[in-house]
């Protein structure tokens, strides 16, 4: 009875709405699902890095686990709960295929979320987007069911990341090694022509770390953005030179810039085992928080803002069998599969953070 009259209402609101793409923020819609999210929103939890807000955060133990968003963490990570509290936090387990960082922080007594799948939710359905506060902070539908990715979308790619405006290629020794990056190269008035790198340079070195091919260069360009400074060693004729670059910002085609209108969308939203499609227009920094359908049974988290209408959430049935695997230290950050240590389950506390 209470899905058909929320549902009910929610059909009134939609017709007073200005247009389906703003259906999610319209405030006549979302008014009717602050019930729908009351329960979700005691259990989600503002992330802030360097005491900037940057995503949402999902309670998922009562001895202070918390789910949230991977690649936004940055610096000194905190958390702020709805009544203005903050505690720093410990990221215990980072999970690249999935994009989920498992933190700590040492409060007890916290309400975490109870996963259903998702695989009896139709195309179609009513889906509510939680934030810390009563109000929901996007409503939706489901735009297409539980779902693996297919095509360009299987690859993990971070479409903000850094642009240097080279062509690189393998350079290799007198024995085959790979010891950099060779510039085969550059785009005109890009930062690397702009900062004194020329055609022929081999990277060997960013921010001190060591750069041996043409795909680790890729690799750290995906960990930076456009407008980050970084420190540049390079090989010109067999001399070492220092060189200081301002990272520029990936041209962006037609598709890309509709798909941004509205909002900043997240800089990873590929390369997920599996997502269940909304329209929700949620903005990249309150992605990470639970969705529900109108019963209040949260579905999973919102993991990105895929497009101009597109978020996608990470189902259920992917999260709940990770928590076991994250909280017994399998996943713990900077580590490789064979050095992984088990964690305790009760890191060591961090200092309460007051709020300013």
């Amino acid at each position: 009875m209470t899905s058909r009259l929320l549902a009910a209402a929610v059909l009134l609101a939609a017709f007073a709405a200005p247009a389906s793409a703003q259906l999610s923020r319209d405030s006549k819609l979302l008014a009717p699902f602050k019930p729908v999210v009351e329960k979700a929103a005691e259990s989600t939890v503002r992330i802030k890095c360097d005491d900037k807000d940057c995503i949402l955060g999902t309670v998922v133990d009562a001895d202070g686990y918390i789910l949230t968003k991977l690649s936004e963490l940055k610096g000194v990570v905190s958390v702020r709960f709805a009544d203005g509290t903050e505690f720093e936090a410990t990221t215990v387990a980072a999970h690249k295929d999935t994009d989920l960082a498992l933190l700590k922080v040492d409060v007890k007594g916290l309400k975490p979320v109870k996963f259903v799948d998702t695989k009896k939710i139709p195309q179609g359905a009513w889906v509510a987007a939680s934030g810390p506060t009563s109000d929901p902070v996007g409503v939706g539908i489901v735009s297409v069911m539980t779902r693996k990715l297919t095509g360009r979308d299987t690859v993990i790619t971070n479409p903000n990341r850094g642009y240097l405006g080279i062509f690189p290629a393998d350079e290799k020794d007198d024995d085959g090694k790979l010891v950099g990056a060779k510039i085969s190269e550059l785009s005109p008035g890009g930062a690397a022509e702009k900062a004194g790198l020329k055609t022929g340079d081999v990277i060997v070195e960013i921010n001190g770390k060591k750069i041996v091919s043409e795909s680790s260069l890729r690799s750290f360009l995906d960990t930076v953005k456009g407008g980050d400074k970084i420190d540049v060693k390079a090989k010109r004729k067999g001399e070492m030179k220092d060189f200081k670059v301002t990272l520029g910002s990936a041209p962006k085609d037609r598709g890309d810039i509709q798909n941004a209108m509205g909002s900043l969308l997240s800089a990873r939203r590929t390369g997920f085992p599996l997502v269940l499609q909304t329209d929700l227009v949620v903005d990249a920094k309150d992605c990470g928080g639970p969705v529900v359908d109108l019963e209040g049974n949260v579905l999973g988290i919102n993991i990105a803002r895929a497009g101009r209408v597109e978020t996608w959430v990470l189902p259920s049935e992917v999260i709940r069998p990770l928590l076991p695997e994250f909280k017994a230290g399998k996943f713990a950050p900077n580590t490789t599969a064979a050095e992984m240590p088990s964690l305790p389950l009760a890191p060591a506390p961090h200092a309460k953070r007051t709020k300013k």
